[in-house]
């Protein structure tokens, strides 16, 4: 029967119901695709998004097609096999294509064996870039065909194999030179003359040189070397995001049958294959193929908008003009991130761009639109998720709801006077510092080496250079990110991170022999290095790094095969790259260009500056002159007034780019004030002291004037934590106004935001129980500390352009907050699996009172993060849809987190199976679902690949080992708490 107490119930579960039509629909009658148009051309067709096998036959009166969808995994699962088949009927004539082998992300590669008889040659192009041109092969150097061992129908060069060697033929102007005499005019310095080329003539053959560069208008290569016993072979890439899809099937019409290997797959465009079989013309394709428009779009104008002085992409726009001839319709419009528009049920979103070739005579520049077609299907996904949202709310405010059951027998059992916790003795965690060993820095200093003084470098601080992401940051900023990543810390010795840096600028030779770079652990002992090494014996003799060979097979390899020493190798060769950076002032850009179309800042000694600029450039190299001579007579007036003369400049220059004084004064306090580290550091000794304060105040009888005393000493602590709490919002809004964006972008800030929820949540239900407020606060400390082990990057970054809308305020601050909510049930719930294992019958009444109250507020804490998981990951389809043309498309991320959504909804339902309605599989569901949050978060972001990226930090290749060991730990306490549980049950029956 309908009961208005079950309207909640009710239209959480038709939500589901909904939506799930929904999305049959968006699956079965909706469709989406890629529109690419060239800037003042017009276009009528999308490339579909689905990979799809297309088959094409020409008999010579009559054609026939059919496209047919073609979903294939890399792994072939028996029960679920890629194999397939299809006919094609043309007259009389029928055509079979039957699947052979699908290979996934395949890059080409050579095998050299001595039974292949096989000859390729090496043809370098783009610098160090081979390409293997295998017999009966065409390979294009831009737009010039070279083949070998087949004639050309066009201009090109043709090579061909004799008894004699192998000879070369030309059918335009080609001019060529020897290595050797290129690599003489390179040692000396001096221009290679014209003179020095010698000319093919045109249409004869003649003899092919190797190590030999050719050049061809504005083409050029080099033939390397020619390649005996060798076949060119595909090789798995080991890159989730690197190689192309083959597709390999066998043809047949009558008694001919060819295999024909094609290249396309997901998302790619795909490589047509034609042929004659049984004397037809036929034409295969795999990948997305084309699929016809009712008007045609036409791109007047693209406009792309860096980042000043980056090649990162600020936004990109397109102004379009939709034109339907049939319906007399013609309408211009603009489309560029988060910002779509819509005609006849199709939706067009701003996808992404081609940029022009140089080198091409054509104009390659042009949008890429992202195009949906499911006007049906989002309605009513939509419509379900608004149910959801409203049944969420309605569950949380009924009366007759769980959650106010929930907080009824709650205040029951806080009435009850004796239902306090457990042992102090029962949770102790080992706390332990990560002290830098001291270091011998005393070697024979470099003939110059000073130091500006302290009072100078605050005046240096605020000067103004523009990073390589394009950022123009405060000079206190880089030095801080620098002295981090080459030597651990914001600081060397007794100097500031400003001084530091400054004085690596000034005085290279001294600091070369300075041992400034930290070594990785692992590296020490392998490569017999100290802690800390100057550049100089990290170096080659020729000025590369020392262990170049072993970086460049590390660096070749994929993330998830290389070992400990491999990943550590490279970040020491990237600390080796910034030390050299530093000494050659390549982060010293300070001076903007007048007029520069891109904003770019320059070095003072750049030459291009110096050509337009020459005064601008004397100006500045003036005020290291002037701090040089400060540093020895202490006297910096005349470096103080020139250092204003640069900044002055600087802010007139480039006004409409620069961050005003406030903000960079802002963001010198933050990088000083070290917020974060110094709120975890409270966060736990609080944490901690508190836990301590809980046990004594339960398991020791305390006259009333000793209670009261520790009441007071309590409170006092929550007066610090709510400070501290600010103290930790503060940082947050910090870097929202440096920035100019909600700062939960990145990994880093998101593991800080969620923290922070955390300790709301903490709040919230701390007057539910007296541990809760500890707990939350332990594990708030715990993530920040997460955030100082250098897996994530703190640097503030611009935004993606995809990120520059209202929804990353909604989106991200909704499902990232639920992590807070989320985590507090499973802190709860480990603190109830401890509770199991010390549960006595002497002390089993009071630890089960204590175990029921937790798992009560564990449930309530759970029911509102998987409602703030269950609507952000909604508005995050939404967000999508916006942003990308489509709601849901299965991106790791998006799945990892319906798995998230599922996991917990399981967890909730438990209580209406018998077999798992026990308030301790409650409680080890609630510890262990976390573990869905975590691989949502870390995994994804850091082991897979997908849209997400923009969330990613340095990485990881492979889960590392301490991870291992604490899920070990974990399920030892759970089975543990499994085993005591039941031993208590059974004491308790008898």
């Amino acid at each position: 029967m309908w009961q208005a107490k079950k309207i909640a119930l009710f239209s959480f579960h038709i939500a589901f119901l909904i939506i799930m039509i929904g999305a049959a629909l968006t699956r079965y009658v909706g469709f989406e695709g890629l529109m690419v148009i060239r800037e003042g051309s017009s276009s009528n067709f999308i490339y579909s998004a689905d990979p799809k096998l297309l088959v094409f036959a020409d008999d010579g009166q009559q054609t026939q097609m059919e496209a047919y969808p073609t979903f294939l995994s890399p792994v072939d699962i028996p029960l679920f096999n890629n194999h397939f088949s299809h006919s094609l009927e043309i007259g009389k004539k029928s055509i079979q294509v039957e699947y052979l082998d699908f290979q996934s992300k395949m890059i080409d590669s050579l095998e050299i064996k001595a039974a292949y008889q096989e000859t390729v040659i090496d043809i370098i192009t783009n610098g160090m870039q081979s390409n293997y041109l295998e017999k009966n092969e065409v390979f294009m150097v831009g737009n010039i065909p070279v083949s070998f061992g087949k004639t050309l129908k066009t201009p090109g060069i043709e090579i061909k194999a004799t008894g004699k060697g192998y000879l070369m033929r030309a059918s335009l102007p080609i001019r060529y030179l020897p290595m050797s005499q290129m690599q003489k005019a390179r040692q000396t310095g001096a221009e290679i003359p014209d003179s020095a080329y010698h000319e093919l003539i045109l249409n004869e053959w003649d003899t092919m040189r190797t190590t030999t560069l050719y050049q061809a208008g504005s083409e050029q290569f080099v033939i390397k070397q020619i390649i005996k016993h060798a076949r060119k072979k595909l090789f798995p890439s080991g890159k989730k995001n690197v190689g192309a899809d083959y597709l390999t099937l066998k043809v047949t019409s009558g008694k001919e049958t060819k295999v024909i290997r094609l290249m396309g797959g997901m998302g790619a465009l795909p490589t047509p294959e034609y042929f004659l079989l049984d004397s037809l013309k036929v034409q295969l394709e795999y990948g997305s193929i084309r699929m016809p428009l009712p008007f045609s779009m036409n791109c007047n104008q693209f406009t792309l908008t860096k980042y000043p002085g980056s090649e990162s992409p600020s936004s990109f726009e397109s102004e379009l003009t939709i034109i339907d001839p049939k319906n007399n319709y013609e309408s211009k419009r603009k489309v560029f991130m988060n910002n779509v528009t819509d005609y006849k049920g199709y939706r067009f979103f701003q996808s992404s761009y081609d940029l022009d070739d140089p080198k091409t005579p054509e104009n390659e520049e042009g949008t890429r639109l992202s195009v949906n077609y499911d006007e049906l299907g989002t309605t009513v996904t939509y419509i379900g998720y608004l149910l959801m949202a409203i049944g969420m709310i309605l569950s949380i405010f009924s009366p007759n709801g769980r959650f106010r059951d929930l907080n009824t027998k709650l205040e029951k059992l806080k009435q009850q006077k004796n239902s306090l916790l457990v042992l102090l003795m029962l949770i102790s965690m080992p706390l332990s510092s990560n002290l830098f060993g001291q270091h011998d820095h005393s070697k024979t200093p470099a003939p110059i080496h000073r130091v500006i003084g302290s009072d100078h470098s605050q005046e240096l601080a605020s000067l103004l250079v523009q990073n390589y992401e394009g950022r123009i940051v405060p000079f206190h900023s880089l030095s801080d990110q620098l002295s981090r990543k080459i030597h651990g810390k914001n600081s060397y010795n007794k100097l500031n991170c400003v001084q530091f840096i400054m004085s690596m600028h000034m005085y290279p030779e001294f600091w070369a022999h300075e041992p400034i770079i930290a070594v990785p652990a692992v590296l020490q002992e392998r490569l017999k290095l100290k802690k800390f090494v100057p550049v100089i014996e990290i170096s080659a003799k020729s000025g590369n790094f020392k262990w170049q060979d072993l970086y460049q097979k590390a660096f070749q390899k994929s993330e998830s095969k290389r070992d400990e020493f491999e990943k550590k190798l490279i970040k020491l060769n990237e600390k080796f790259e910034v030390v050299n950076s530093i000494l050659g002032w390549q982060y010293m850009r300070i001076i903007p260009k007048k007029k520069d179309a891109n904003n770019t800042w320059y070095i003072p000694m750049d030459r291009s500056l110096m050509q337009v600029d020459s005064i601008t450039s004397f100006e500045t190299l003036k005020y290291f002159s002037f701090i040089d001579k400060a540093a020895q007579n202490g006297n910096y007036s005349e470096a103080s007034q020139q250092l204003l003369v640069i900044k002055k400049f600087q802010r007139t220059i480039a006004a409409n780019v620069v961050p005003s004084e406030n903000k960079v004064n802002i963001e010198i306090s933050y990088n000083k004030m070290q917020l974060f580290a110094n709120t975890w550091k409270i966060y736990l000794l609080v944490g901690f002291l508190m836990l301590i304060l809980f046990y004594i105040s339960v398991f020791t009888k305390l006259k009333s004037r000793i209670t009261k005393v520790l009441s007071i000493v309590r409170k006092v602590f929550v007066f610090i934590l709510i400070v501290f709490f600010i103290y930790h919002g503060i940082g947050l809004g910090f870097r929202w106004y440096i920035s100019g964006h909600a700062p939960w972008s990145n990994g880093y800030e998101a593991v800080i935001f969620i923290a922070w929820i955390t300790m709301i949540a903490g709040f919230l239900f701390s007057r539910k129980n007296a541990v809760v407020l500890p707990g939350t606060v332990i594990l708030a400390a715990l993530m920040i500390f997460v955030t100082e082990m250098n897996l994530l990057d703190p640097e503030i970054t611009p935004l993606v352009p995809v990120l520059k809308s209202y929804w990353l305020m909604i989106h991200v601050a909704i499902i990232t907050g639920s992590y807070g909510f989320l985590g507090l049930a499973s802190v709860l719930g480990l603190l109830n699996i401890i509770l199991y294992i010390f549960r006595r019958k002497s002390n089993g009444e009071i630890v089960t009172r204590n175990i029921t109250e937790l798992t009560y507020i564990s449930e309530m804490t759970m029911t509102i993060g998987v409602f703030m998981l269950t609507i952000g990951t909604f508005l995050g389809g939404i967000w999508a849809n916006e942003s990308w043309g489509r709601y849901w498309g299965w991106d790791p991320k998006e799945t990892w987190a319906l798995v998230s959504v599922l996991v917990y909804a399981v967890i909730l339902h438990f209580r209406y199976i018998p077999a798992m309605k026990s308030k301790f599989v409650f409680n080890i569901a609630s510890f262990w679902g976390y573990s869905a949050i975590l691989f949502t978060f870390f995994g994804v972001n850091f082991m897979l690949v997908g849209l997400h990226s923009y969330a990613q930090g340095d990485g990881l290749g492979k889960v590392p080992n301490w991870v291992i060991v604490t899920i070990i730990v974990f399920a030892l306490l759970s089975i543990t708490a499994g085993i005591r549980n039941k031993s208590y049950n059974k004491l308790n029956s008898k």
